[in-house]
């Protein structure tokens, strides 16, 4: 069910958020027709990211965790924006997507960070049988610009299988959560 962030008394045990990072596509093709355009979406700068996400973290119930995808260049930024928000770091899972672009014709960039926060002693911990099932690796290739591993989803939903779920930059409608965005559904019609 879509929502609106800034009008909502739900409560959430579990934030899955794809930030639309500031970037442009440069992917090259014979005379680098790409390079440098913008993304087929609106972007935000960090400032309106941290924003945004402090109006949804104030939608948690007490226990909860945050979710959030990351690329490289903001790995470092993300981790600093959640800790200035008051959350910690508890895992890094990387996305192998098993193929990828190489930026200036070096090396192919093939994956991508989901980060797990919490706040210090309100981790909502996984169900009981599914503890230590899923490793920080998730393995799966990417199809569409944007589009996440349908294992990342799945792998929440096993290990959070009662939590009250909203999907941040949701691009696609999925059963059992709650979506907010500008682009909910676009990837549901491919």
């Amino acid at each position: 069910m879509q929502i609106d962030i800034y009008n909502t008394d739900n409560k959430y045990d579990l934030i899955y958020t794809d930030p639309a990072w500031k970037q442009t596509k440069g992917n090259k093709r014979k005379c680098r027709p790409n390079q440098g355009k913008e993304l087929d979406y609106q972007t935000c700068t960090m400032d309106e990211i941290k924003e945004i996400h402090r109006q949804a973290l104030s939608l948690c119930n007490e226990k909860h965790n945050v979710f959030m995808w990351t690329i490289d260049k903001y790995l470092h930024e993300t981790e600093q924006m959640m800790k200035e928000l008051g959350y910690e770091l508890h895992a890094r899972f990387i996305w192998d997507k098993e193929n990828g672009i190489a930026p200036a014709f070096t090396v192919r960039f093939s994956h991508e960070y989901l980060l797990w926060f919490y706040k210090k002693g309100n981790i909502l911990m996984p169900c009981e049988d599914m503890r230590g099932k899923y490793t920080t690796v998730l393995r799966e290739p990417s199809t569409k610009h944007s589009k996440k591993p349908v294992c990342a989803y799945e792998m929440l939903e096993n290990m959070f299988p009662n939590a009250k779920k909203l999907e941040m930059f949701a691009r696609i409608e999925r059963d059992g959560w709650d979506t907010w965005g500008n682009q909910v559904g676009i990837l549901d019609k491919n």
